[in-house]
């Protein structure tokens, strides 16, 4: 289906405009004239909420220039670049969808590019403007692509060479651009001794220099490649058949916390990026997203953010061995918990900052070595990663087995209690109207646990804290049906019950609705909750639990 383009309005008048302001590129004039009066009016006020500066601690990074508030959008930009991953299965050059196998004479096959024999959607990706330069570059060589349909789902590693190929064809058609992205931290020196840039060094070089014949040394390609894989973020579509990597320029400014105070989101066919305020940021304060997974425990954060974009990370959550006291990283001293005492003690790191250094006991003299951690902690994760996602018998049974060992808090227990808050509610045989009882509050008590980590690590408008929201009131909605129905509460306390699970929704309904594929099933949900709770007029809040 086409989606129709939105057209601009005049933050003044509100007639159509194609004039941007120049320094936070939000809103839109019909007019110079009407660009000064909107800004005596107020958007100097809003304007360029941020700024990029340097020190020679941290490099260049983006600090608040006035107050923000959270829910805020701070910054829009457009991809500089956008282009498959280094490795994946077929996926189309233009629009990024994954490729299913079309029958083409007796056999199962990709529709490709007439051109380049690329695979491609179809015609109309063939021809879109984000192929056209390197299509005909390699028509030109007379390259053709060799990927051919063999099995579901197998990885190429024939896409390492696009997106480094479209920067390099930049210097011709678009040179400012490419000194956009040049000028970005590589990390070159870090990464050219590694596995991955050997193989790189004999394949993507040998592919831009002696196939496709372009005027670029070793060094600046393979300097093209380490930008991308320091300052690309993942992007993908909201179903998941979209997974690709972008630069944003000026958003590749923000530094890293593992407690950001950004979160961002995608919009449109054109994955221009929004990044949203999650908590009050003050003027002066670093800007500042993630670059890692805020569920993973330290030493799993820090070596992820170590080997990808080669640096050590030493922010405060970094630097508390409790991370915050959610304990995600931790474990239960075998010696004081042994012969069932359960006194809750705990092994931590003597040194968070130092993956070599020993965890010891809390309480007692006990200790281990880190490998020992290392090795534990990744023969927990392989046990997590077989379990059956189809249902939550397996999940129950891992979070059992390994509960005298594994904090409540533990981020292998965390990822386990999530995945059966989706499986509880969501999944056939276990939707909300199919939970007994007990699986309804057993999903009740999960969402709240999780929310009690959310407020410590993902604090504010997080997209983790809205969606374990509206899993928490869709729950307590129910429980709260069935009990009135069963004579177990009154309708007074039905109704105070259901005013509670409003409050979830609309705040749920707060940090999700800039998120476009939410909107809709968030004015349903309001407007099913509302219907419940007998809502006719404004007197009793009708007009405030709408999603804008």
């Amino acid at each position: 289906m086409e989606h129709k383009r939105e057209i601009p309005q005049c933050e003044v008048c509100q007639k159509p405009a194609n004039q941007t302001c120049g320094g936070c590129k939000l809103v839109y004039y019909c007019s110079r004239a009407h660009q000064k009066l909107g800004w005596r009016e107020g958007h100097k006020f809003r304007c360029c909420a941020f700024k990029v500066q340097y020190s020679d601690t941290v490099g260049r990074h983006m600090v608040a220039t006035r107050d923000i508030q959270p829910g805020e959008m701070i910054l829009k930009e457009k991809p500089a670049l956008i282009g498959p991953k280094m490795s994946s299965p077929a996926h189309c050059l233009a629009c990024g969808k994954k490729l299913e196998p079309m029958k083409i004479g007796d056999k199962l096959d990709f529709y490709k590019c007439s051109s380049c024999l690329w695979p491609m959607c179809n015609q109309k990706c063939e021809k879109a403007e984000v192929h056209k330069a390197e299509c005909k570059t390699m028509s030109e060589k007379k390259y053709k692509c060799t990927i051919k349909y063999e099995q579901p789902d197998k990885s190429e590693a024939a896409y390492c060479v696009i997106a480094p190929m479209r920067v390099l064809l930049m210097k011709q058609s678009n040179p400012q651009q490419f000194e956009n992205i040049i000028n970005l931290e590589s990390h070159l020196d870090e990464r050219i001794g590694t596995p991955l840039y050997s193989i790189l060094k004999a394949n993507l070089s040998t592919f831009i220099i002696q196939v496709l014949g372009l005027d670029f040394d070793e060094e600046t390609i393979l300097k093209v490649a380490s930008i991308i894989d320091t300052n690309a973020f993942d992007v993908r579509s909201p179903d998941g058949s979209k997974r690709l990597r972008a630069i944003y320029v000026t958003a590749s400014m923000m530094n890293h916390s593992c407690k950001p105070n950004t979160r961002h989101i995608y919009l449109g066919d054109d994955y221009n990026m929004a990044l949203i305020a999650t908590v009050p940021i003050s003027k002066g304060e670093p800007i500042t997203a993630t670059y890692t997974q805020s569920l993973w425990g330290t030493l799993d954060r820090r070596r992820h953010l170590k080997i990808n974009k080669c640096f050590d990370c030493d922010c405060d959550r970094c630097k508390d061995p409790t991370e915050f006291g959610t304990n995600l990283g931790n474990i239960y001293c075998s010696v004081c918990n042994s012969g069932g005492a359960g006194n809750g003690a705990m092994l931590m790191s003597t040194n968070p900052l130092d993956e070599t250094a020993d965890w010891k006991c809390e309480k007692c003299d006990h200790f281990i070595l880190s490998k020992q951690m290392f090795w534990g902690n990744n023969a927990l994760k392989q046990d997590l990663n077989k379990l059956d996602r189809n249902g939550p018998k397996q999940f129950e049974e891992f979070i059992m087995k390994y509960s005298q060992t594994l904090h409540p808090s533990n981020h292998l227990v965390v990822q386990a209690k999530l995945a059966l808050i989706q499986i509880y509610g969501n999944y056939k045989g276990y939707t909300l109207s199919e939970l007994s009882d007990n699986l309804l509050q057993r999903k009740i008590d999960l969402c709240n646990e999780l929310l009690e980590i959310a407020d410590k690590i993902e604090p504010g408008w997080t997209r983790f804290r809205g969606t374990l929201l509206l899993d928490l009131q869709s729950a307590m909605t129910i429980q709260t049906k069935r009990e009135f129905d069963t004579e177990k509460l009154t309708k007074a306390a039905a109704q105070d019950r259901l005013m509670e699970c409003m409050v979830l929704l609309q705040e749920a309904a707060n940090i999700l609705r800039v998120e476009p594929h939410m909107k809709d099933a968030l004015e349903a949900k309001i407007q099913e909750l509302a219907g419940q709770l007998e809502v006719t007029d404004t007197e009793n809040g009708s007009e405030c639990l709408s999603v804008d």
